[in-house]
């Protein structure tokens, strides 16, 4: 029988995959910022599920701590380029 938990965090994984295929191909520096930010949010999400179907909070504890490090890496890089043009 397939976990319900597990099958949500293959999904989740899948779209963060094609949001990072996004971040790759879009043209606008500002759209790859937000393509950035959807990628972490799904990831993130991922996590969870998988920290649900493992029963382990080792995985719920490295997924918060790697979601606040790329939230705060994708702020600073928006931050220092928001005077330059797109």
């Amino acid at each position: 029988m397939i976990d319900t938990w597990l099958l949500a965090t293959l999904c989740l994984l899948l779209l963060t995959l094609g949001v990072l295929v996004r971040v790759m191909w879009t043209k606008t520096r500002y759209d790859r910022y937000v393509a950035a930010l959807v990628a972490v949010t799904a990831a993130g999400a991922a996590g969870l599920c998988l920290s649900i179907a493992l029963g382990s909070l080792l995985v719920l504890d490295v997924t918060v701590i790697l979601a606040l490090i790329c939230y705060s890496a994708i702020l600073a890089m928006v931050s220092f380029s928001w005077g330059e043009s797109p």
